[in-house]
This record gives C-alpha cells, sequence and structure tokens, in this order.
C-alpha cells in the first residue's frame, strides 16, 4: 500500500466511525420521542374466548378527548342531548382514535394476562378499552362488547357504560359501571397503564 493510500484510509476510518455514531445517536433520539402507552391486560373468564374467537376480533383501541361538539370520545352524555326524552348514559360517541389499526388480540388457549404497547400522539384521552367486536352484528351501536376498560383500579373489572332505558314510567339502569379514566400523555412519554377485562360480558352484551 502506499503512503497516499495510508493517509486516505487513515482520514477515511475516523469519518465512517463518525457518521455511524451520529446514526445511532439519531436513532436513539427517534425512540426516545416515541410517544407510547403500554402495559398489560389480565381477563377473566378468558376460556370464555374460545367459543367466540370465529365470530370476530378481540381489539384494544383508545378514544381520543371527549367532546358533544363535534362528537368525539368516550364519556357522559346529559338527558335530552340527541333529542326531547332521549336519556343520557356514559358510552362512546365517536371512534377511536386508532379504529383503522386497532391492536388485535390472538387468542391462546389457557392465557390470561396480554402485554400490549400503542404508539399514540402527544395528547389526552379519554378511554383505553379492550373489546370484543362481533363480526355478524351491523348495529354500530351494539357491534362492539366492552370487555373491560382503563379506570384507575386495575385489579378489578369496570365495562366503562352506563345504558338507562325507560320502563313503566321508571327509569332503569341496564348497565351502570365507573367510567374509563381520561389520561394525558406527553411527547416521548412511556406511560404504564394495567387494566383488567372479563370475557363473560359478552353474554350479556349480545
Amino acid at each position: 500500500m502506499t503512503i497516499a493510500k495510508t493517509k486516505s484510509v487513515f482520514y477515511v476510518l475516523p469519518a465512517l466511525a463518525l457518521a455511524v455514531t451520529i446514526f445511532l445517536s439519531a436513532c436513539d433520539k427517534d425512540e426516545a420521542k416515541a410517544t407510547k402507552v403500554h402495559g398489560t391486560i389480565t381477563i377473566e373468564n378468558a376460556a370464555e374466548w374460545a367459543t367466540w374467537q370465529d365470530s370476530g376480533e378481540v381489539q384494544l383501541t383508545v378514544f381520543p378527548e371527549f367532546s358533544l361538539d363535534p362528537l368525539a370520545g368516550w364519556g357522559a352524555v346529559p338527558d335530552n342531548f340527541f333529542g326531547p326524552g332521549v336519556l343520557g348514559g356514559t358510552y362512546a360517541v365517536g371512534a377511536p382514535y386508532n379504529s383503522q389499526n386497532p391492536l388485535v388480540l390472538d387468542y391462546v388457549p389457557g392465557k390470561t394476562e396480554y402485554h400490549y404497547e400503542l404508539e399514540l400522539e402527544p395528547g389526552t384521552y379519554s378511554a383505553l378499552a379492550l373489546g370484543f367486536r362481533h363480526d355478524l352484528v351491523t348495529d354500530p351501536s351494539k357491534k362492539t362488547a366492552t370487555l373491560g376498560v382503563h379506570w384507575g383500579q386495575p385489579d378489578s373489572v369496570s365495562h366503562g357504560i352506563v345504558i338507562r332505558i325507560k320502563a313503566g314510567g321508571a327509569v332503569i339502569p341496564v348497565f351502570n359501571y365507573p367510567a374509563p379514566l381520561t389520561f394525558t400523555i406527553a411527547e416521548g412519554e412511556q406511560k404504564e397503564i394495567n387494566f383488567k377485562a372479563d370475557f363473560d360480558f359478552v353474554n350479556q352484551w349480545y
């Protein structure tokens, strides 16, 4: 090898090393900026899933901040909002934030704990919910049975909905569960949220 070639290699190697260092540093920064919610979902009565697995999907969805104008998210709707005499309640009034790409859980016999990770935009979210979306149900208000929501009590289940009906002049709650917990996530934050769900709720919902 000539002296000239030796000098060229001598200068190129540090430059390559510097480029690799800058690239890896950029990758680390991009990873650090990722905004995510992650955790474990514990499913009670998971064995019930076996009889429903061919009828639909179990989806993990997150809902945007609640709003009645425009309709968005999951929250408390007042009486008469949808018309005179129409009872309000607590439920989703808009599509999930990740409705086009929900996280789908796969059935595994005997498994009761499922780890998840969702990448989000920084902001406020009104609900994190696990639902069974039935392929054969066409009514959008009944298509998904909410198996459980994050409501700040990771050791117990809430389905997050309040639905009431009028019967014989009285108002009767059909479902009356604590609402999902609204949460805010900052840019680059990695928020852990663990919650419980109960698959047996499909037998009440459908």
